[in-house]
């Protein structure tokens, strides 16, 4: 083995320390810096002995997500890429607060059509069907309130008494009191949110919706002195007792029992064996069942020519009236159904209907009150009979109590 392989870590001693008293020796024209201490240099200069003779060789492993897409060689400072990522701190979000909007439409009345008629101080409920078409759910929170015109003794405003959600309809009922003057009065109602923001009907949701009735004095008891011709139902000797697979009529404790089996049928008629008659007020009372709304009737043919034939007048239980004839094939309406605070709607009710029928003149009442006058000359003489219609009710139930005519000009 020759020596000077025996001695390397000698011969790169003396190396080592040449170049360290050269990196040392100040370059000509220079001036050692006086805030580099000596210890800083020399380190320096070792530093980069060992980079350049003695550095390993390898292959720096990639990031596995770099920040920015470089190549970078071993040995070399890499300057950041032009582009480098910018990193963009998370925004704190605020929740979106989500707003809904309010808006109603008019379906109907349910009680109390415009210009409907009561006595002075007559107490009378109205109810509006309205179907919520916006985007928030009526809650208990909303408000049925007053906003112009007549208050008619109501109060200002009233809870729901549920929840409405969108496209759904309500009947919101207040209980009011006809003003003591005669004349015409209308009051104005909207609805007020739970956030108390006003809205009602209309394109815009700004629109009020009403009651409008008329106050005037309506003709009372008609004073009739004693009937032509009256039957508190002892016996069925004065009539013909209906009994289909649809109605029946018995007679039973002083009362005519009128029975409808199945809701949406047609109303029949019972007539009375009496003979036709021809100007005439006939009267009768009706009591409900137990069972009684909507659309289901009660009431009486009258100058029917014959059973299919006549002019037909009755009560709804909703508290309506309709007058209509009927030529045994075709319905055509005098009085469409039409809301009347004189009629008591509900079940286990009494009401008494009368009828005048004078010429072409007719006029109908509701508990010795003017319901209205109407003309038509197409049944002059006839006989009479009582009907009973179910709209909603299965086996409705109406009795008669007792039914009176009286004659004039005979």
């Amino acid at each position: 083995m020759s020596r000077g392989r025996k001695y390397p870590g000698l011969v790169y001693s003396l190396i080592l320390i040449m170049v360290l008293a050269a990196c040392n020796m100040p370059a000509p024209g220079s001036q050692p810096r006086a805030d580099a201490p000596a210890t800083t240099q020399t380190a320096q200069a070792v530093d980069a002995i060992l980079q350049t003779q003695f550095a390993p060789t390898f292959t720096p492993q990639q990031p596995t997500q770099p920040v920015a897409q470089a190549s970078i060689t071993p040995g070399e400072i890499v300057p950041p890429p032009a582009q480098a990522a910018t990193l963009t701190p998370t925004a704190t979000t605020t929740p979106e607060i989500e707003f809904c909007s309010d808006k109603a439409t008019f379906v109907k009345d349910i009680t109390v059509e415009d210009g409907t008629i009561f006595s002075p101080g007559a107490s009378f409920t109205k109810t509006w069907r309205l179907r919520n078409v916006g985007e928030c759910i009526w809650t208990p929170q909303y408000k049925l309130v007053f906003v112009g015109g007549q208050p008619m003794n109501a109060p200002n405003e009233i809870p729901f008494t549920g929840y409405v959600n969108p496209n759904e309809t309500v009947d919101l009922s207040i209980t009011m009191t006809a003003p003591a003057a005669n004349g015409a009065y209308q009051g104005e109602w909207m609805i007020r949110s739970a956030d108390d923001q006003l809205f009602g009907i209309g394109s815009q949701a700004d629109k009020a919706f009403w009651v409008k009735i008329t106050v005037g004095e309506v003709s009372g008891d008609l004073n009739l002195g004693s009937p032509t011709w009256s039957d508190t139902f002892k016996n069925s000797s004065n009539w013909y007792l209906l009994d289909t697979s649809n109605t029946r009529f018995t007679v039973k404790n002083g009362q005519l029992i009128m029975e409808a089996f199945n809701p949406g049928k047609a109303e029949e008629w019972g007539l009375a064996t009496h003979s036709a008659i021809k100007d005439f007020t006939l009267e009768a009372t009706f009591k409900t069942g137990g069972q009684c709304s909507g659309k289901d009737r009660y009431g009486v043919l009258v100058r029917a020519p014959d059973p299919n034939k006549g002019v037909v007048f009755g009560f709804s239980c909703d508290g309506r009236y309709r007058l209509y004839k009927w030529d045994g094939a075709n319905y055509t309406a005098i009085q469409e159904w039409k809301s009347a605070g004189q009629i008591v709607s509900g079940p286990n009710q009494t009401n008494r209907l009368s009828i005048q029928a004078v010429g072409s003149t007719l006029k109908l009442y509701a508990n010795g009150k003017l319901l209205g006058e109407y003309s038509d000359a197409t049944y002059q003489k006839g006989r009479f009979g009582l009907f009973i219609g179910s709209a909603d009710t299965a086996n409705l139930v109406v009795m008669v109590e007792d039914i009176a005519y009286w004659l004039h000009g005979e």
